[in-house]
């Protein structure tokens, strides 16, 4: 009996999810070499105007809010049409309409440009002036523009608070599109022909990342978590079947003679393993049922991170020149203002070295800095959770099995190369929180459920352990070749139902 339900639920399940599991593999491959399109930190930078502040231009940050009447979350300092401006996240009465991260779209917060010398609040950009910022970063000319409030390429969340966006078409021989914020006066993202040509072929059908899901709902969620569910199902009940099917006859392990069903059940041996941990590590990456917890910092935590509120008292430019007097090649572009452990910081950030200037207080030697001092952190960190006892510190200078890189380890920019050294804090309790001293900001908290969620989503889904990980050659080989072995598998699966729908054509009612 338990053979015949197994066999009817492959059976039926393999018809239904043959092409799906196909497109999956082949997907899968095309993304590990082909990433979903950004715009790197590096990319950002090398294209913003160099930062020029005459000396007396510029208010503080919290200044320039006071003029203008607006309290923020997150102030820079950066170029805007030729002059310093305050970029600002700022409480704004129009809630964007697209959803869920959104703390900015829950709090209806925004970017807003604020003038750094006068702290008036900048109109957005005209279409002119976008294309205008575009051809400036780019150096190519504008083809066409359009306003989009999200399409394909522009649905992540975090570019909430900068909605509608000026989509822009670039007349470079690449198929260069550029996405520029009107309200801050900032390019945001861009797209190349080549990449939009192979995410068509992998990013998107393999993490059902097509726009009309992403809409702030469920539904792409719920199509993974039905979708890998029932892959699940298939590849357990196939892998059962082949391995009962290996003892059925003494004789001969492969009862199969006919080609397809033979090689089907072979590639099944082989693959059928591996198929059924990618699949069900793809599913737990949409966290189904929330069986892992939020890897982000509970709002207790972060206002202990940041600490009692302090204002710059330091002039920007006055800390720029004090930046460059510590590194004078650092071709500044930006200005971040930071708040740790109730200190507040001014981050220059240059195309080649970024600085770090204490902005409540004067310039002296242990002011100016690339990282924050170990004082500060030990004593944040030590505080950060004050009922959960005293956490172990250590400032890292090398990954762990939690916070690692993948094979570009020289290249901060790609999404899974984390900076070093940070600073890690591990509780009695076992939860382990990581901190980057260069940006102020934590990176990472991770309790038990994470751990598990870094074996069996991350470590399964990207043969992301420490062995391949010190191996990129031999973890891209694996992964190639596995996959390759999966298309197979796929291949023989799509045949055999097609002959199956073939036959029931044939033998149904005429």
């Amino acid at each position: 009996m338990l053979k015949q339900v197994l066999i009817f639920a492959h059976k039926w399940l393999g018809i239904v999810l043959a092409l799906l599991f196909l497109m999956w593999f082949v997907s899968g491959l095309v993304l590990y070499y082909v990433p979903f399109p950004s715009l790197t930190t590096s990319e950002r930078l090398n294209g913003l105007p160099p930062l020029l502040l005459p000396a007396g231009c510029c208010l503080t940050a919290q200044e320039a809010g006071k003029r203008a009447g607006l309290t923020f979350t997150e102030a820079r300092l950066g170029m805007h049409l030729g002059q310093p401006a305050w970029r600002v996240l700022a409480p704004n009465a129009a809630k964007t309409s697209r959803g869920a991260d959104a703390e900015a779209a829950k709090s209806g917060m925004r970017w807003q440009v604020l003038d750094a010398a006068t702290g008036e609040v900048r109109p957005m950009l005209s279409v002119v002036q976008a294309e205008a910022l575009a051809q400036a970063f780019s150096g190519q000319d504008v083809l066409q523009s359009a306003v989009v409030e999200a399409d394909q390429w522009s649905t992540a969340q975090s570019l909430n608070a900068h909605r509608p966006l000026l989509h822009l078409q670039m007349a470079g021989p690449d198929g260069l599109e550029l996405y520029v914020s009107p309200s801050s006066g900032e390019v945001l993202r861009e797209t190349r022909r080549r990449e939009r040509f192979w995410n068509w072929l992998g990013a998107i059908p393999h993490w059902f990342y097509f726009s009309q899901l992403r809409d702030g709902t469920d539904t792409r969620k719920n199509l993974v978590v039905w979708s890998s569910s029932l892959g699940v199902v298939a590849v357990l009940s196939g892998l059962f079947l082949g391995v009962w099917q290996l003892f059925l006859n003494p004789s001969r392990w492969i009862p199969y003679r006919s080609f397809w069903p033979r090689w089907h059940h072979i590639a099944g041996l082989v693959a059928g393993v591996v198929t059924f941990t990618w699949i069900l590590s793809g599913l737990l990456s949409v966290n189904p049922w929330h069986i892992f917890s939020s890897r982000a910092a509970p709002a207790s935590e972060r206002a202990s991170w940041l600490g009692a509120p302090s204002a710059a008292k330091l002039n920007p430019e006055t800390a720029m020149r004090a930046a460059l007097a510590a590194w004078p090649a650092m071709q500044p572009r930006e200005i971040d203002l930071l708040r740790v452990g109730g200190q507040t910081w001014y981050r220059i950030r240059g195309t080649a070295a970024q600085v770090l200037v204490r902005a409540d207080g004067d310039t002296a030697p242990g002011n100016v800095a690339t990282v924050l001092p170990d004082a500060l952190f030990e004593s944040t960190l030590v505080a950060l959770r004050k009922d959960a006892g005293v956490p172990q510190l250590l400032k890292m200078q090398s990954y762990d099995e939690l916070y690692y890189s993948r094979e570009y380890a020289d290249d901060s920019n790609k999404k899974f190369n984390r900076p070093l050294p940070v600073w890690r804090a591990l509780w009695p309790d076992g939860l382990a929180v990581y901190a980057d001293p260069a940006s102020g900001r934590i990176l990472m908290r991770q309790d038990d459920s994470n751990r598990w969620q870094r074996v069996l989503y991350n470590g399964l889904h990207s043969f992301d352990f420490a062995f391949f990980m010190q191996r990129p050659w031999l973890r891209g080989t694996v992964i190639v070749l596995l996959s390759l072995l999966g298309i197979a598998l796929c291949m023989t699966s799509c045949v055999m139902a097609w002959r199956v729908m073939v036959s029931l054509r044939r033998s149904g009612p005429r």
